[in-house]
């Protein structure tokens, strides 16, 4: 497809790219990876008259007062190989394990993942389950809004034309705390059909809490409030009678799957996450 010609522009600092959005009148876009902008702008799903490429801007992260603090910069790649992520919380670095293929995850940002907010993408999933907390900045101003109240709809954010994600904050894994993360494609690399991820801390072997969630089954990320409460006191052994038909859901039919199919994987897989988790909840009680 022929592009229309846009214009590139760098910035040094978020704040200086801020102030690039805003010349630009909402006819701009950021870019750090490109990894999705790029086959959107191929396809002629935008229409732009700039990017603003921040990929220079200083990312990393670091482990603050029991909350990792994670740069919006951050290569998947990055996420992977992080000796605090992995050990403050694994189940982070292990989501961006799943992202694409080394391509994707060596280009690929965690503020890009989070600001193009597909439903089924890996990184959303696992900000939601993990209750993280985003730093969003229009360069004269920072606010902080948690992750469910980020992600609004299919590809619909709580970011102004003019802002940008700076950072983003979870908290690290505490004593007793397991987590597991499974998704399941039709091939390694493709996009989830479902995927779930959960958190569970565990004492004798049982729930003490619980936190679930579910991607590919709705607009955004999905949150099963009635599973977390149903499971509170189970072993794993007791996750299939416990965890009922999930209600709530609202899976699409498409090329790659029915909604009935979806429907079936997400119980299927939040018990699998959730079996994962207590696994992992008693080997670190």
């Amino acid at each position: 497809m022929f592009v229309k010609p846009f214009a590139y522009e760098r910035a040094a600092t978020l704040g200086e790219a801020c102030e690039m959005l805003r010349a630009h009148d909402g006819s701009a876009k950021v870019i750090a990876g490109g990894q999705s902008l790029m086959p959107m702008v191929n396809f002629g799903l935008l229409d732009l008259e700039a990017v603003v490429d921040v990929s220079r801007v200083a990312s990393g992260v670091t482990n603050e007062d029991g909350y990792l603090q994670i740069g919006a910069t951050t290569r998947h790649r990055e996420l992977i190989e992080s000796s605090a992520l992995r050990e403050g919380q694994p189940m982070l670095a292990e989501a961006a394990h799943w992202i694409g293929n080394a391509r994707i995850r060596n280009r690929g940002t965690l503020g890009g993942s989070l600001a193009h907010s597909d439903p089924v993408a890996e990184l959303p999933l696992a900000m939601v389950t993990l209750g993280a907390e985003y730093d969003l900045t229009d360069g004269r101003a920072t606010r902080t809004v948690r992750a469910d109240e980020f992600h609004q709809s299919y590809f619909a954010t709580a970011l102004a034309d003019d802002e940008l994600i700076a950072s983003v904050r979870v908290p690290a894994l505490g004593p007793g705390w397991g987590w597991g993360f499974v998704e399941i494609s039709r091939r390694l690399g493709d996009f989830a059909l479902v995927a779930a991820a959960a958190l569970a801390r565990v004492a004798d072997g049982r729930v003490v809490e619980s936190r679930l969630a579910l991607a590919g089954v709705g607009e955004r990320p999905l949150r099963l409030a009635a599973a977390e409460a149903a499971v509170g006191g189970a072993t794993a052994d007791e996750l299939d009678e416990r965890i009922g038909p999930i209600e709530g859901l609202e899976p699409v039919t498409d090329t790659n799957a029915t909604a009935e199919h979806r429907r079936h994987l997400a119980r299927v897989l939040a018990i699998r996450a959730l079996t994962d988790a207590i696994r992992r909840g008693g080997e670190a009680a």
